[in-house]
């Protein structure tokens, strides 16, 4: 929805001055929600996504040929949310969880 938005305010010469401080808000925003919903920002997984869709969107001309950055961010935090539910459920899952964590 974000990427939409951005892609429209893109075609309208306005955009170019807006986009950047909608790119800071919704970097902001998404951390917030992750942090609201229990999603731990301390994985390293979850902050070098965000980190990475915040400073693809401040290439310049990505948001230009459309890249949904922000969503794919999205997608990116729902499956490794539903990724550590499984393993959860699977006998062994937080022994293994905890074993990898612990190399890094």
């Amino acid at each position: 929805m974000v990427d939409l938005v951005q892609i429209v305010l893109e075609w309208l010469v306005i955009g170019l001055a807006i986009n950047p401080f909608v790119d800071i808000f919704v970097g902001m925003s998404l951390g917030l929600y992750l942090h609201l919903r229990g999603q731990s920002l301390a994985n390293p997984k979850r902050i070098t996504g965000i980190i990475a869709a915040f400073l693809g969107e401040q290439v310049p001309g990505v948001d230009a040929i459309g890249l949904p950055l922000w969503t794919l961010d999205g997608i990116y935090n729902f499956l490794l949310s539903k990724s550590d539910k499984i393993l959860e459920q699977v006998p062994g899952g937080k022994v293994v969880t905890s074993l990898v964590e612990k190399k890094k």
